[in-house]
């Protein structure tokens, strides 16, 4: 019966590994914003948590100074640590996290487009959570612990919301031009400068027909706080996956699985998208009934004029993803999974010292 109440306690997130008190998670933010609003985001998300579930609290570590990280490690004793992103963490802090005895992880947001850049972050960790279903068996295979947790949303930013003529149109896609994404516009775009299209971005002039949709460019990149608007007034939202080696740091070609958390802020928006179809879509939305994807430009093209002719259909699909979204895929949804992630990780980083040391004491 023990064993079995430890299991349910790991799978619900109610379980202490140390059995005596909650689970003190040290958070330490990338050290750089993002778009995506990643650190705030995460950090809201564990507050939330922490209110919620007595298991578990939450330190946050506001600059990099070692005086301060010694003084919270002394007062407040975090079990483990995660840094976000890691880009601009210094190795000196991880390390002397290390030397305190203190697991500590990264969660990759980037992946596989990164992967050289990753591969050299994440070797000072114990361990490695990545956005990316397909990479987690490369990481285990350089002998990491390595978990898939997928970026959310956060339903306070992105939300539908009426907006004004300015945000409106048939076709909106926000995003830089990276190669893939210059192709397919390039192959749609005598379709596109027929429609009302915006295209919300930085490097659009590279496209080979940019003077044909000129017009219908904002080539600029944009707070969350007007992208919302312009989800929102748009009847179809393209979401147009990165191509896996397009800035040619994924050396293997890596695939890319996991849909990007774009995907989640449409879905937020109640707001209807055209998304490039990747192999593990269907765990996250109904192909046809939450989200509708394509495979080749003139899929998108016919699909675009299909949803165009048929607003009952793409109102019914985004509401379907904006309610399974709700559910399933806010932040809030994942710092919950994130917990059960980090027990399990203390669970069996403390067998495996208790094991060290008893063979040790053997020797």
């Amino acid at each position: 019966m023990e064993g079995k109440s430890v299991k349910l306690a790991m799978l619900t997130g109610k379980m202490n590994p140390s059995m005596g008190g909650p689970m003190r998670l040290l958070f330490i933010s990338q050290g750089i914003g993002s778009l995506a609003n990643l650190n705030p985001n995460m950090i809201t998300a564990l507050r939330g948590l922490e209110r919620e579930d007595r298991s578990f609290q939450l330190l946050s570590l506001p600059t990099f100074d070692l005086k301060r990280l010694d003084k919270v490690i002394r007062s407040q004793r975090p079990d483990i640590a995660l840094v976000m992103r890691g880009f601009a963490v210094p190795k000196l802090l991880i390390h002397y996290l290390r030397m305190k005895g203190i697991p500590v992880g990264v969660w990759l947001a980037d992946d596989p487009y990164h992967l050289m850049d990753s591969h050299k972050i994440a070797r000072p960790y114990h361990f490695i959570i990545t956005q990316e279903a397909s990479c987690v068996p490369i990481y285990r295979a350089r002998g990491k612990a390595c978990y898939f947790l997928p970026l959310g949303v956060n339903p306070s930013i992105y939300r539908p919301m009426e907006v004004n003529k300015k945000y409106e149109s048939d076709v909106c896609f926000i995003g830089n031009a990276f190669p893939g994404r210059l192709e397919i516009i390039d192959a749609l775009s005598p379709h596109l400068k027929h429609e009302r299209l915006v295209l919300i971005g930085k490097w659009w002039d590279r496209l080979k027909n940019y003077k044909l949709l000129q017009r219908h460019i904002l080539e600029e990149e944009i707070p969350p706080s007007e992208v919302v608007r312009y989800y929102n007034g748009a009847k179809i939202v393209l979401n147009i996956h990165r191509s896996c080696n397009d800035i040619q740091k994924n050396p293997r070609n890596t695939p890319a699985y996991s849909p990007n958390n774009r995907t989640f802020d449409i879905a937020a928006c109640r707001s209807f998208q055209l998304i490039t179809h990747r192999r593990d879509l269907e765990k996250f939305y109904k192909n046809g009934v939450d989200i509708v994807s394509y495979h080749k430009p003139l899929d998108l093209l016919k699909k675009m004029d299909y949803y165009l002719r048929h607003p009952d259909e793409r109102t019914a699909i985004a509401q379907n993803a904006y309610q399974r979204t709700m559910r399933e895929h806010t932040y809030d949804v994942r710092v919950r999974r994130l917990l059960v992630i980090l027990q399990n990780y203390l669970i069996n980083h403390g067998r495996s010292r208790r094991k060290k040391l008893i063979e040790k004491k053997r020797k």
